[in-house]
């Protein structure tokens, strides 16, 4: 009788996840964790060391969104304006080593994600792209901070909203990691840091060879293994 009440409710947990998909994080938290690592790889040098160095707290921080459900906390693009000049405050007081100061560089990511792209999708390969391009980096004016964010969501997050095409989501996810790259440098060099070299325009980083484990969407390594760069040795350019 025990069993056969089990295997019951066995059946009806997994029917609800499979017909409410939306409401598990676990692929949404693949394509965070693979955003944070490829936004590293295409930061300047000395930036880099520093989210290298603090790369689970920074993974914690661009978790945000689950930690704080809809009911909780409601996340509203304007908001990351707050993260932002927070971020640079706490630079600018020489807390860098501190623990809110990583995380706040991934919840300042979780922000600027969630503004393009606020969806949930069944599968990681529906937002993690084949490959992605450094774009360059484009400064952060403070003084364009809410005209850049609306334009961010009127030419991304509402027409692509619940869009599961391909060629959309690997526009979004590129949008999505260059943007962080942006703001990152922009805040870090704000609060009085030297950025280092920065990456090359155009430079790209492969997933062809992404392997997620299907029970923890980890490699072997115990964290997603890192997309692999299409040049052996990425040339980088010294900042002016």
């Amino acid at each position: 009788m025990y069993k056969n009440l089990l295997r019951i409710f066995l059946f009806l947990v997994l029917a609800v996840l499979i017909a409410f998909p939306g409401n598990s994080f676990a692929f949404k938290s693949l394509t965070r964790d693979q955003l944070v690592y490829d936004a590293i790889e295409f930061c300047p040098t000395e930036l880099r060391n520093y989210l290298r160095h603090n790369l689970v707290v920074v993974v914690a921080g661009m978790h945000f969104k689950e930690r704080h459900p809809k009911r909780v906390y409601l996340i509203a693009p304007y908001d990351t304006e707050i993260i932002y000049k927070s971020l640079i405050a706490d630079l600018k007081e020489d807390r860098h080593d501190e623990y809110n100061t990583a995380h706040n560089f991934g919840v300042l990511a979780c922000f600027l994600a969630e503004t393009i792209s606020p969806d949930n999708y069944k599968t990681p390969a529906h937002l993690i792209p084949d490959q992605v391009k450094y774009d360059g980096y484009h400064p952060v004016n403070l003084v364009d901070f809410k005209s850049h964010i609306s334009g961010l969501i009127e030419n991304y997050r509402k027409p692509c909203r619940k869009v599961e095409k391909r060629e959309i989501t690997d526009q979004l996810y590129n949008v999505a990691l260059n943007e962080i790259v942006d703001y990152w440098v922009s805040a870090w060099k704000a609060g009085g840091f030297q950025p280092g070299s920065y990456a090359r325009v155009g430079q790209e980083i492969s997933h062809r060879n992404l392997v997620l484990n299907s029970k923890t969407g980890q490699g072997a390594s115990g964290l997603i293994e890192n997309s692999q760069s299409d040049n052996a040795a990425p040339s980088l350019t010294v900042s002016n």
